[in-house]
């Protein structure tokens, strides 16, 4: 018998705790998740949960879109996918180690509206089967107060009979984020290794953030292309410009190809500030024809994610 359905209902946590959120009904062909309120969030904190579902797929799973759903504070959801089986409903605060356990399906979410990711045309986001559903949910308390958090997840399938191709994703970034107070700047500078090709990119930084660029510089000399030139705004921290490519003639970024980031920050307060409470990112999702899956450059180092 097979653990998924093409309908089914997952439900981690809410044992009887006063919701926060109204996740509406299910999905009719997939499974939404709930998750038990995080609590006692305090002023000025940044905390990236972690917690462990109770779905293992027993067969390869297509995913047409992933929508979250945050109280307050919501930064963003993510769904991940894991061999490192924790018990059902284990939720802690994400570790180094258990980032490295799990590989990026697809994010949504964000305070204030239900968000859909939805992967156009025949791309699919892929769980293989033999995997445990694991929901990185992020909240960052702006307020001058404690405060309790929530998230819900919809999943909604690809049609089982459709040709699918899989979506993955790039991520530039430079997780040693260091921004002393006054006007401090990073870059981060990547040669691709592989050929990605891009159907949906953002630039990322939150709420101190002043401006972010990122370029394209081809490998064979032809002209720099600048994806972002982003005056930023605190209300771009959940809602950042997008650009969008089709996936039949998606954005190139060939191997031997760099692609540099650069960010401002207006940090106005008497402390450093470091990665999670700032961020200085380019984030891609890919055509991924190939099998490359997902992958990071941290600082000049590339991984899985």
């Amino acid at each position: 018998m097979r653990r998924l359905a093409f309908v089914s209902l997952v439900l981690v946590g809410c044992s009887g705790s006063t919701m926060l959120i109204d996740p509406g009904p299910p999905p009719s062909n997939g499974m939404q998740i709930v998750l038990d309120k995080v609590t006692n969030l305090q002023p000025g904190s940044d905390n990236e949960i972690c917690t462990w579902t109770s779905t293992i797929t027993d067969h390869d799973l297509n995913v047409k879109a992933v929508q979250g759903i945050q109280s307050a504070s919501g930064h963003h959801i993510v769904v991940y996918r894991t061999k490192t089986f924790q018990p059902a409903g284990t939720t802690r605060k994400c570790t180094d180690e258990d980032m490295t356990t799990v590989r990026f399906v697809a994010g949504a979410g964000g305070e204030g509206r239900p968000d859909f990711n939805m992967a156009p045309g025949d791309l699919a986001f892929t769980i293989p089967a033999g995997e445990q559903i694991v929901i990185n949910h992020h909240y960052i308390n702006a307020s001058p107060k404690a405060m309790d958090a929530q998230t819900a997840v919809n999943i909604l399938y690809s049609d089982p009979a459709a040709h699918v191709i899989p979506s993955g994703a790039l991520a530039l970034v430079d997780t040693n984020l260091h921004l002393p107070p006054g006007m401090p700047t990073q870059d981060i500078s990547c040669t691709m290794q592989n050929d990605f090709k891009l159907w949906y990119s953002i630039p990322h930084m939150h709420a101190y953030g002043l401006e972010i660029t990122v370029d394209h510089m081809p490998a064979d000399g032809s002209a720099m292309n600048r994806l972002f030139d982003t005056q930023w705004t605190p209300e771009y921290t959940f809602h950042p410009p997008e650009l969008h490519n089709d996936p039949a003639t998606p954005l190139m970024i060939h191997k031997g190809d760099q692609m540099k980031v650069h960010c401002i920050w207006n940090n106005n307060t008497p402390n450093d500030l470091t990665f999670g409470i700032e961020m200085c990112v380019f984030f891609a999702q890919t055509v991924d024809d190939t099998g490359l899956g997902s992958l990071a450059c941290d600082a000049g180092n590339w991984t899985d994610f």
